[in-house]
């Protein structure tokens, strides 16, 4: 028999022979792991044959409540009381109609229209080897039975193999499967649904396996990929739904369900729920029901967990990957021991739980609106984000109730960012192992970012985390090896490499950005590689960058006249040229994350050039016994050197208005200066300009300042 496609508006019964109920079906459960009638609480019993839960209490009160002599429910049913004298039951009787039998003394054998695999006997009640050997002989009158359709009286299987023999079939007459596609309501596209014409209670997905979220009596979801199961307790159907919508209607009864006031996956803020929305997983959006429709084709019979398996078959090779990646909405109480970490330039940085893991909490400022800032770091994590590529992941989002405020939910690295890490291990942090594992991992997690077409913008040592795990290896069978993952984190300001943003505003930390940005650039990826040229020097060290003077627009002067941190004794010559041409002033002189990333590869795990890494690690020694290396013996650091990202534009216009002044004051000055003549005179000194400024081609100063050209030092 041909499977029914859906998709027009004409109603369809998938259960022609059973009718639909007038009240609900409330005496069992859409989860069989449940151990308690969600209706009334009383412990369920077992069905003696095939392990199915159901309320005898509330089972009482179903037949009491229907009169009529319809068919509602396919079912096997049995009584031990031969005696009673208000029903009509005999062991060898299954009637069809349930509400004819006795509610004192009714057991139930097997609900048909609850899937299951084999008909094995629960044991539940059993009080003497004659009970057993009975149920064994109702076992088989059943297994006998089954060669016919109950409901039509069609053939099912007359065949010897106990393999099929043994195992529930349903008629495909009288259960119909149907599929078709509906409208998203969020994303407006089409998705896939499956109506199954039986009662869906297993507790985990048939698309990845995971266990499914209980929302309701009749609604569960799979938090993974978004599979929606919605059951209708009138008809006993299950509609699948491969993705996000509002609203199920059974295809029997024509009654709706809604689905997300029971969910909490959205936050109830438009502009949040539409980037949530469309960046659900589409895992199955090229899931064809055509191939459904012919891998369980028969022509007498379904077997329904062969069904299941199917469309676990089916999901599996038309996953996305995206669903890896996959952003959701958290509802706040899931989360306890909300504490305070830290502050940063943007916001506060609070440590909780989730389902038993630590989490990172990030709250920007003022965030009762989702500002920029804010979904900039969804939108970057969403894009940027890939198993072992060194990310720091976001889970999802958040909102306190007390305080109105949105808030990041990531993965916490327990180690801290990589400058603290400096400042405590540097001693131990070896030339030919550590610098350069780091360097590859790090440089992996923003060549991730630059494959993604998308550029961080604030990369600093701050921004760079460590987690701590253990890994058991094959070699170390029985001892658990400490091991780093480095991690690049706050994607904040990271926006798309073809990004046409209005916004002007430079944000960072000044001596990790690119010279060209304070001429006026926008950022690049280029201006990337120029800070990790600083990260590989603060390696060297285990000090930040231009630490003993003050970060404002005297740095940046000296930042475009090229100078750079002093190289130190121990660095290998190799390992300079990368850093130095990663901090080259030309942007297109700078290497590419990939290459960085190669080379820092071929030199940790190649061993290329490892002589010369270990003679750099014998001279690091030899200053680290004569103490001129190491952040204990460097430099006091200035009060004002300022390694928090924070807003810049006042210390770039001061540079525009000093060489504005300049320029207005003595304009001859600069005109000798088109033709690369210095500016000696005294003139310029009395205009108390710093000396670099001196020394600067006038095509390397300008600027857009207010929509002018202006030039900046």
């Amino acid at each position: 028999m041909e499977l029914t496609n859906t998709n027009d508006e004409n109603s369809f019964d998938p259960t022609p022979k059973l009718k639909s109920n007038p009240i609900p079906i409330n005496f069992i459960s859409f989860n069989n792991n449940d151990t308690k009638c969600f209706n009334c609480g009383e412990y369920y019993v077992l069905t003696h044959y095939c392990y199915q839960r159901y309320c005898k209490k509330c089972l009482s009160n179903y037949l009491t409540n229907i009169t009529d002599n319809n068919i509602y429910l396919d079912v096997y049913i049995f009584t031990r009381n031969l005696k009673c004298s208000e029903h009509e039951i005999i062991r060898t009787k299954e009637p069809q109609n349930i509400q004819g039998c006795c509610k004192n003394c009714l057991e139930i054998l097997w609900f048909k229209q609850i899937p299951t695999n084999h008909f094995s006997i629960s044991g539940f009640g059993f009080s003497s080897i004659f009970e057993r050997n009975l149920y064994d002989i109702l076992k088989v009158n059943v297994v006998e039975s089954e060669k016919y359709c109950k409901l039509c009286g069609k053939s099912l299987y007359q065949g010897t193999d106990s393999s099929i023999k043994h195992k529930v079939r349903l008629c495909s007459y009288c259960y119909l499967i149907t599929y078709g596609n509906i409208e998203s309501t969020f994303t407006k596209k089409l998705i896939p649904i499956i109506y199954l014409p039986w009662w869906h209670n297993k507790p985990h997905c048939d698309g990845c396996g995971k266990e499914l979220k209980i929302t309701s009596d009749c609604q569960k979801y799979c938090g993974g990929c978004f599979i929606f199961y919605i059951g209708c307790r009138y008809c006993l159907t299950t509609n699948i739904i491969f993705g996000l919508t509002t609203r199920s209607q059974c295809r029997k009864c024509q009654r709706v369900s809604y689905i997300i006031d029971n969910l909490n996956i959205l936050s109830g803020n438009s502009e949040l729920d539409d980037f949530l929305a469309n960046i659900l997983p589409e895992s199955y959006n090229n899931f064809k029901a055509d191939e459904f429709a012919d891998k369980i084709k028969s022509s007498e019979y379904y077997i329904p967990l062969e069904i299941n398996s199917t469309i676990r078959s089916l999901c599996q090779n038309y996953k996305n990957a995206q669903s890896e990646k996959l952003i959701e909405w958290i509802s706040y109480p899931q989360f306890t021991d909300v504490k305070e970490i830290a502050r940063g330039g943007f916001g506060i940085i609070y440590r909780g739980t989730l389902d038993r893991q630590s989490v990172i909490l990030k709250k920007f400022k003022n965030s009762q609106d989702t500002s920029r800032y804010f979904l900039n770091e969804l939108k970057s994590n969403q894009y940027c984000y890939e198993i072992k590529h060194h990310i720091i992941r976001t889970h999802g989002v958040t909102k306190d109730p007390k305080l109105g405020e949105y808030m990041l939910v990531m993965q916490y690295a327990s180690g801290g960012d990589l400058h603290n890490w400096l400042q405590k291990s540097f001693v131990n942090i070896k030339w030919n192992k550590d610098k350069l594992i780091i360097l590859w991992q790090i440089s992996e997690g923003l060549e991730t970012i630059h494959k993604a077409d998308y550029i961080h913008r604030d990369f600093h040592s701050g921004n760079i985390l460590y987690d701590l795990f253990h890994n058991n290896s094959i070699k170390e069978k029985f001892k658990f090896k400490e091991r780093h993952q480095w991690l690049i984190g706050d994607l904040g300001l990271s926006q798309p490499a073809n990004s046409t943003s209005s916004n002007n505003e430079i944000y960072g930390v000044i001596p990790y950005i690119a010279p060209e940005i304070f001429k006026g650039s926008s950022f690049s990826k280029e201006s990337d590689i120029y800070s990790i040229g600083m990260i590989m020097w603060e390696l060297t060290t285990g000090c930040k960058p231009f630490a003993n003077v003050e970060h404002d627009h005297k740095l940046i002067f000296k930042i475009l006249d090229g100078e750079r941190p002093e190289i130190t004794e121990d660095t290998p010559e190799c390992y300079a040229d990368l850093m130095k041409s990663c901090w080259d002033p030309d942007p297109k002189k700078r290497p590419l994350a990939k290459n960085i990333r190669n080379t820092f590869g071929s030199w940790s795990f190649r061993k290329k050039h490892n002589d010369i890494f270990d003679k750099a690690e014998l001279k690091r020694i030899e200053l680290l016994n004569l103490k001129k290396l190491g952040p204990e013996f460097a430099k006091k650091p200035h009060s004002k050197a300022i390694y928090t990202s924070r807003p810049l534009s006042y210390f770039i216009s001061k540079c525009s208005s000093i060489n504005s002044s300049l320029f207005d004051s003595n304009e001859q000055a600069y005109i000798s200066k088109e033709l690369e003549f210095d500016i000696e005179s005294a003139e310029s000194g009395s205009l108390n300009v710093p000396a670099t400024l001196r020394k600067r081609k006038i095509n390397e100063l300008n600027i857009e300042n207010d929509g002018k050209k202006r030039f900046c030092g």
